[in-house]
């Protein structure tokens, strides 16, 4: 999500797997029937993914093992890029307890893919995963579960023909390698019909009372299957299916997920100094507290009850200039608190050589740990391209120059330990112009700088030294999957440069009417207005986002407050009148290689542009070749080849069309390492 930590497939389908999971015994019916299990996954009403579940027996390290494989498949998109999602788990379990001695989940999301093992080994569970450096040891205390995901005998143990009506049990989580507490209510029985089948299921809320995940299970009282699992209140559900399930899934849209819309408008929302919202929150990823949500900066009046936060919210940082900072480099180690956000840790590659030997280089010359933070904040912000899916480590964001929020912020978090400057990785959600204002789920970085406390930074959105003040804070990154599950978010007052809920003061609005109007995109059928809202020209694309436009600058680009990436400007008639707008997009490709030959006959000062640049948000390669005594280069999206006309005074390669220009980019050594692209959407002036 543009502005904020968007919501992973990976963290929707650790939902659906936790809702799943079980325990096995060969007591059990199900435990002996070998046959292929399916499940339908719908999310906010589309079926879009499916999972297959595959028991044998076998031997494994000269042992009988219980073999359980389960395939995941999705089919979601997020901001209109696919992000596709392959999941495979394996359990090796013991056929007499039905608990598992070795586990393995891999995931792979577009050209993204991560792997982690678990071995347990008596009461330790040792965890080699993309989460963590080297392998990690996890105590197991007595009767920890270590679950499948073929049934719960254990469930059908204390849940049916008994008087018991809750229990928490201890299990280990496949994905964190952690062990959770999860309580379990018998909410009653229900008719239920699956797969073409009748079940009289028994029905079980769950809640993980460590990351806050709930779902309601309908589980089969005979053989302990799960027939049907409700998560987020029913927007994600999972159902025993038939194999029909496989051929019938189509793409969803997760931007519900994503967004909570809101009541109002704020175009210059990256000015936003103070706000106060009304918020009903239930957030999954970490277990939230009434203290943690009252930090420096943000006041918060209301209840959270099982993790459901409803109040008031109330944010107003101060921007912090540097004063007091500490010495660059000065030991923390004295202070215990500290040493965990000194340190790798989860997903903080800060040991990682080539993140070091670059922030080490950015950092040189600092005259203190700020003006170091600040340096890699905007190396971050400048050179990470906004990407869904994310890159799942730092050290992968940093070699693809792409992620989505969460990567932007490890990779910065990873950038200030590797030279001793503490951070660690927040998250919540920020007001953003989409939708015509919404609060979207966003993770952003804080930096230690001594006696003036944790001091907050959001690189993903240019914010190099600062947040502004509509990010709402609810607690660390503690897991991998979050999810935000905005229920109601309703500003109750604002402050935005010379805005507020109250009304601003325009500051001589007649001086741009010249521009106002309606524009339009015929082949888009779009129609946008442009006005002016707190004395600053604004363009609002009903029902997407709404933004303001700084001044112009020398060349007449009216940049966004959303990214410099992103401006407008405005073409004349002869006469002078205003006739359109264009809206320009700036989008670097990063090179990820060069050609494999040079055909025979390429001048010499066309070569170093030739071989492949990377388009991160849509997973594809554009091809610059040598054609017609110029550049062109191939379009795997529209299915051409577009020509390229020599550049311009600037370094522009214009297209063919001229709504397109090509910019390249170097290397420290000279070498050209990226494509930036200026895609242009023409406006015409309606009325004209």
């Amino acid at each position: 999500m543009k502005h904020r930590r968007v919501l992973s497939i990976l963290a929707l389908m650790v939902v659906f797997t936790t809702g799943l999971s079980s325990e096995s015994t060969p007591q059990q019916q199900a435990l002996q029937d070998t046959s292929v299990r399916y499940y339908g996954i719908e999310m906010n009403g589309v079926l879009c993914g499916y999972s297959e579940t595959s028991p044998s027996y076998g031997r494994v390290d000269g042992r009988d093992a219980l073999i359980v494989n389960q395939k995941i498949h999705l089919k979601v998109s997020a901001l209109g890029s696919e992000v596709n999602s392959e999941i495979t788990m394996t359990f090796h379990a013991d056929p007499a307890t039905g608990q598992f001695f070795r586990a393995a989940m891999g995931v792979k999301q577009g050209p993204t893919e991560v792997a982690s093992h678990i071995t347990v080994e008596g009461d330790t569970a040792r965890v080699t995963s993309w989460l963590y450096p080297g392998v990690q040891a996890t105590f197991l205390p007595p009767g920890t579960v270590l679950e499948t995901t073929l049934n719960s005998p254990h469930l059908v143990r204390d849940f049916v023909g008994t008087e018991l009506t809750e229990r928490v049990y201890r299990v280990l989580d496949i994905q964190d390698g952690k062990v959770h507490e999860k309580r379990y209510v018998r909410f009653g029985t229900e008719s239920v019909k699956a797969a073409g089948r009748k079940y009289e299921a028994c029905v079980l809320d769950e809640v993980d009372m460590t990351n806050g995940v709930k779902a309601r299970i309908w589980m089969d009282p005979r053989t302990g299957e799960t027939i049907r699992a409700e998560v987020a209140n029913g927007s994600r559900v999972i159902y025993l299916a038939t194999s029909s399930v496989v051929k019938d899934i189509r793409m969803a849209s997760i931007d519900g997920n994503i967004f909570a819309r809101t009541n109002v408008a704020i175009p210059s929302f990256k000015e936003i100094s103070y706000l106060k919202v009304r918020a009903k929150i239930e957030p999954m990823g970490l277990w939230v507290t009434e203290e943690g949500l009252n930090v420096p900066g943000q006041r918060f009046q209301g209840t959270v009850n099982e993790n459901l936060i409803e109040g008031v919210f109330e944010v107003s940082h101060r921007h912090y200039m540097g004063e007091g900072a500490p010495a660059l480099r000065r030991t923390f180690s004295g202070d215990p608190s500290l040493r965990p956000y000194l340190e790798p840790g989860r997903l903080v590659q800060s040991s990682d050589p080539v993140l070091v030997k670059k922030a080490q280089d950015l950092t040189a010359g600092s005259s203190d740990s700020w003006d170091a933070a600040c340096r890699l904040s905007r190396w971050v912000s400048e050179n990470i391209n906004y990407a869904i899916p994310g890159g799942a480590t730092p050290r992968r964001t940093y070699d693809t120059r792409a992620g989505e929020c969460g990567a932007h912020s490890l990779l910065l978090a990873s950038f200030c330990r590797s030279v001793g400057i503490p951070a660690r990785v927040v998250w919540g959600c920020m007001y953003v112009p989409n939708q015509g204002g919404a609060f979207g789920q966003h993770g952003w970085t804080e930096v230690y700088m001594g006696e003036a406390g944790w001091i907050p930074v959001d690189a993903t959105v240019g914010e190099i030294d600062y947040v502004d003040c509509g990010h709402i804070r609810l607690g660390e990154l503690e897991a991998s999957s979050i999810g935000l599950n905005a229920k109601s978010m309703v500003i109750v007052d604002y402050r935005a440069g010379s805005t507020s809920m109250a009304g601003g003061t325009e500051v001589d609005p007649g001086r741009f009417a010249e521009y106002h109007g309606s524009y339009e995109l015929p082949e888009a059928k779009l129609v946008l207005s442009v006005t002016t809202k707190g004395g600053q020209l604004t363009v609002d694309i009903p029902g997407k986002v709404v933004f303001a436009l700084r001044e112009p600058d020398e060349a007449g680009k009216w940049i966004s407050t959303i990214s410099d990436r992103l401006y407008c400007t405005f073409d004349r008639e002869k006469e002078g009148a205003v006739s359109g707008l264009r809206i320009h997009e700036l989008i670097m490709l990063p090179r990820s290689a060069g050609p494999d030959s040079v055909p025979e006959g390429v001048p010499a000062k066309f070569v170093p542009y030739l071989g492949s640049y990377t388009f991160p948000m849509r997973n594809v390669n554009f091809k610059v070749h040598y054609r017609d005594s110029s550049l062109a280069f191939d379009d795997p999206q529209a299915g051409r080849t577009t020509r390229l006309r020599l550049p311009d005074e600037q370094g522009g390669w214009p297209d063919e069309s001229g709504r397109l220009m090509l910019y390249f980019k170097r290397d420290e050594q000279g070498k050209v390492s990226a494509m930036t692209m200026d895609a242009q959407s023409r406006f015409t002036r309606k009325g004209r």
